[in-house]
């Protein structure tokens, strides 16, 4: 029990130094961070997205309770599955161009860099139930952009420290997670 503990803790303080220094993480922590730690972060980051999606939609009127629902799953499946997806068609490119990282861990390194994004939806899903905010936007879409500095810190190191191949990746998987949310959000 205590080593499940300790292991809980390393990972949690791993997945915040994400945000602070994703580099660093990525390059020496990651290989020991648990997948159910890894695809948790992701998970809950954008079922809390669209479940604020649904929320911000029922309180103007646009969307019912099951709709509500309905997003939330959505989001969960976007978080796990969507997100592998996502790591797998990076990892693709990044093949054809030399990389060398194992699937395995550029999808646990793909779900660990939406920290940001969950940490922003979190506060957002405050401030949505105590403030009655639409929050979506605000808080969500910040946190996903918030989540392309680890995202790229990630993708660096796929691609062999190329800034330029990186950076090309990063605008491509950001604009296919965003353009994923605004296409099931509405």
């Amino acid at each position: 029990m205590e080593a499940m503990a300790a292991g809980a803790g390393f990972s949690a303080r791993t997945a915040l130094a994400m945000i602070v220094n994703p580099a660093k993480v990525v390059k020496s922590a990651l290989e020991r961070v648990p997948w159910p730690v890894s695809l948790s972060v992701s998970g809950l980051a954008f079922t809390l997205l669209f479940l604020q999606t649904g929320l911000d939609m029922h309180r103007v009127g646009t969307a019912s309770a099951g709709t509500v629902v309905g997003f939330t799953f959505l989001g969960l499946a976007m978080g796990t599955a969507g997100m592998a997806l996502v790591a797998a068609l990076a990892w693709a490119v990044s093949r054809l161009l030399g990389g060398g990282c194992p699937l395995d861990w550029i999808i646990k390194a793909f779900c660990l860099a939406y920290t940001p994004a969950l940490i922003f939806v979190s506060l957002g899903f405050i401030f949505n139930l105590s403030a009655g905010w639409n929050t979506a936007v605000a808080f969500g879409v910040t946190g996903v952009m918030w989540a392309l500095m680890p995202l790229n810190a990630v993708l660096r190191e796929m691609t062999g420290e190329r800034l330029g191949v990186s950076l090309a990746l990063s605008t491509l998987c950001g604009g296919l997670v965003l353009g994923a949310w605004a296409l099931l959000g509405i």
